[in-house]
C-alpha cells in the first residue's frame, strides 16, 4: 500500500494546541470558559464574586465561606455549541485538498463540529461546614466551565466535475487542527474562610487537580510536508492519550462589608502547569486517492512482517496502527501546558429588606451563626466584576517524545519535539448581574451579562476554543422549598470569531526529515466562528 510507505509522522500532536481548550481550572476568565459553574453565578453572568452565597465559594471566593451556613450544593450545566471553520489560503483564496483538482472539483467547504445540537453534561459539587461564628471549611469539586468535548468529521462531501459531475468524500479541511477532543479535568479544592472582624473576611484554598485527555487529529508525511500544499494520500490519523493526576494550585480571597449596602471582594488563582504523559496510536488511514482504508488486524500485520525481508516495508492493503508504547515503551509522550494565573475584583450594591416580623419571621430559618442570605434579607442587589487572565504566559504547548521512533520500521521518524506556539495574549473582562426578589424568602429572579477581550492572535486560530471577542447574556431564577433552594438559568454565548484572511501561522506536524519537522505551509488559514447555548440547573441545601 503506497500510502503506508509514506506514513512517517505522529498526527495527534498537531491537535495539542486544543489542549488549551481544557487548560483552565474551574474558573471562567480563561479563553475557553464561560462564567461560571454554579447556577447562581451562571445566571448572573458571572457577576458573583462579592455575592458568593453558595458552597462553590470554596473555589471562587473562600473568604465568603465564613458568611454561609453549613450547606451542600449540586449543579449541572447542559452545553451545546457550534463551531464552523472555513479554510483559506493567503488573500482569502480557496484551498483544495489536492491542487491538481483545481477547476475540476470544489475547494474545501466550510465545516462545523459534529453533534452540535447534542448537549454536553458538566457537573459540579460543593460542601461548606460552618465550624464556628468566624471559621468555615469548604470543599468544591468542579471541572472547567467549558463547552465540553468537541468532535469533528474526518471526511466531508465535495463535488468532482471530471470526468462526470459526482459527489465524493474528501479529508476534512480542519483535520490537521483536530478531529476530536474528549477530556476530564477536575480541580478539587479544600478551603478555609475566616472572619477577622464582622466586616472583613479572608480565605484560602489548596487545589489538587487532575487531567485525563484523549485527542485525535491528522498530520502529514515527510513527503507532503516539503510541498506548499496539502496532499490527498499522505495523511495519518493519531489518537493521543495523556494524563496528569496531580496539578497543585491555590486560591486566595478577601471579602469586606464596607457598609450595610456595599460589599467588596478580591480573588487570585495560581495553578501549576499540566504536566501530562501518555501514549500515541498512529494509523495510516488513507490510500493515494484520499479514500479511507480498513484498519488491519494484528494477525494480518504479524503475517506480513514475517514474510517481509528485514529492513523492508511490509506490503499491506489495509491501514496499520502503530502504538508508541509497543515501540519505545509506555508514557513516551510528555506534554506541558501552562495554566494562566487569574485575578478578579468585585463590588456589590444591595438594598436590605429590613427586619421580618410575624408569620414571615416564623417561616425564616433560624441560623446558629450570622449568615448572608440575599433571598431572605435583600430587596435586590447589583454586582460588577472585573477579570484578568494571564494567558500570554502560555505562549506555547511543550510536546516531546522521550525518543524518536519509526512506525513499523518505516523511513522517517516521529519527531522528538512537537511543541507548538499558541499566540495567546492576556484577556480582560467585565461582568454585570444581579437578583431581584419577587417574593421575599420564596422567589428571586436573576439576570446578567459579560464580555471579554480576544485572547488569541488571529493568525494562530484553532477550531477548539474560539478565543475572539466574546460574551454572553442570560438569566434564571431561584425558589426556596424548605431548606433547599432550587435554581435554574440560561445563557446565550456569542463570539466574534477569528479571521486571518488565510494568513495562518500554524504549520502541520510532520515526520522527521522535513524542515523543523513541520509542513512548509500553514494549515489554519481562514476564519472560525462559534456560538453556544447553556442551561444550568441545581440546588443548594442549607442546614
Amino acid at each position: 500500500m503506497r500510502a503506508l510507505t509514506r506514513s512517517t509522522s505522529l498526527t495527534a500532536l498537531t491537535s495539542l494546541v486544543i489542549l488549551l481548550g481544557l487548560s483552565g481550572a474551574a474558573e471562567a476568565s480563561t479563553p475557553i470558559e464561560f462564567p461560571d459553574n454554579g447556577v447562581a453565578q451562571f445566571s448572573r453572568g458571572g457577576a458573583w464574586l462579592a455575592t458568593a452565597t453558595d458552597p462553590l465559594a470554596a473555589f471562587y471566593n473562600p473568604a465568603a465561606l465564613a458568611t454561609q451556613p453549613t450547606s451542600l450544593g449540586v449543579g449541572m450545566n447542559f452545553v451545546t455549541q457550534k463551531i464552523c471553520f472555513q479554510r483559506q489560503d493567503p488573500g482569502g483564496e480557496p484551498v483544495y485538498p489536492d491542487p491538481s483538482q483545481r477547476g475540476n472539483a470544489d475547494p474545501y467547504p466550510e465545516v462545523c463540529n459534529e453533534h452540535s445540537g447534542f448537549p454536553r453534561f458538566i457537573p459540579n459539587l460543593a460542601f461548606n461546614w460552618r465550624v464556628s461564628e468566624r471559621l468555615a471549611i469548604g470543599v468544591a469539586v468542579s471541572p472547567p466551565a467549558s463547552l465540553g468535548a468537541v468532535e469533528w468529521p474526518l471526511f466531508v462531501k465535495t463535488t468532482n466535475r471530471v470526468p462526470v459531475e459526482a459527489e465524493r468524500d474528501i479529508p476534512a479541511p480542519q483535520r490537521y487542527l483536530s478531529t476530536g477532543l474528549v477530556g476530564t479535568i477536575l480541580m478539587p479544592t479544600l478551603s478555609v474562610g475566616y472572619a477577622v472582624t464582622d466586616q472583613l473576611r479572608v480565605g484560602a484554598g489548596f487545589i489538587s487537580g487532575l487531567a485525563l485527555l484523549d485527542l485525535d487529529a491528522v498530520s502529514m508525511s515527510t513527503v507532503a510536508a516539503s510541498r506548499p500544499h496539502d496532499e490527498f494520500g499522505n495523511d495519518n490519523l493519531s489518537q493521543l492519550s495523556v494524563k496528569d493526576l496531580f496539578i497543585p494550585g491555590f486560591v486566595v480571597s478577601a471579602h469586606a462589608s464596607v457598609t450595610d449596602r456595599l460589599e467588596l471582594a478580591g480573588w487570585f488563582k495560581w495553578t501549576d502547569a499540566i504536566r501530562a504523559s501518555g501514549d500515541a496510536a498512529i494509523t495510516a488511514y488513507l490510500n493515494r486517492n484520499g479514500a479511507p482504508t480498513r484498519v488491519c488486524s494484528q494477525s494480518e500485520v504479524d503475517e506480513a512482517v514475517a514474510l517481509t525481508p528485514e529492513g523492508e516495508v511490509p506490503n499491506l492493503s489495509c491501514s496499520v496502527t502503530t502504538r508508541s508504547e509497543d515501540v519505545v515503551g509506555k508514557d513516551s509522550v510528555k506534554v506541558k501546558i501552562t495554566v494562566p494565573m487569574e485575578a478578579r475584583i468585585g463590588v456589590r450594591y444591595h438594598v436590605p429588606a429590613g427586619p421580618a416580623s410575624g408569620l414571615l419571621a416564623e417561616r425564616f430559618r433560624a441560623d446558629t451563626y450570622s449568615v448572608r442570605d440575599p433571598l431572605r434579607d435583600d430587596v435586590f442587589d447589583l454586582e460588577l466584576n472585573l477579570t484578568w487572565s494571564n494567558n500570554s504566559a502560555g505562549s506555547s504547548i511543550d510536546v516531546e517524545f522521550t525518543e524518536p521512533f519509526q512506525p513499523l520500521g518505516l523511513p522517517g521518524l516521529v519527531p522528538k519535539d512537537a511543541s507548538r506556539p499558541t499566540g495567546w495574549k492576556d484577556s480582560f473582562g467585565v461582568r454585570l448581574g444581579g437578583q431581584y426578589n419577587v417574593q421575599r424568602g420564596r422567589l428571586g429572579l436573576r439576570a446578567g451579562t459579560w464580555v471579554e477581550t480576544p485572547a488569541t492572535q488571529d493568525e494562530y486560530l484553532t477550531v477548539t476554543g474560539v478565543t475572539g471577542l466574546r460574551g454572553g447574556v442570560g438569566g434564571g431564577f431561584v425558589t426556596r422549598l424548605g431548606v433547599v433552594d432550587v435554581e435554574a438559568g440560561y445563557q446565550f454565548l456569542w463570539n466574534s470569531g477569528l479571521d486571518n484572511g488565510g494568513e495562518g501561522k500554524m504549520p502541520a506536524i510532520a515526520g522527521s526529515g522535513s524542515p523543523d519537522d513541520r509542513s512548509f505551509h500553514a494549515i489554519n488559514g481562514g476564519r472560525v466562528t462559534q456560538r453556544g447555548h447553556v442551561v444550568s440547573i441545581g440546588g443548594v441545601a442549607r442546614f
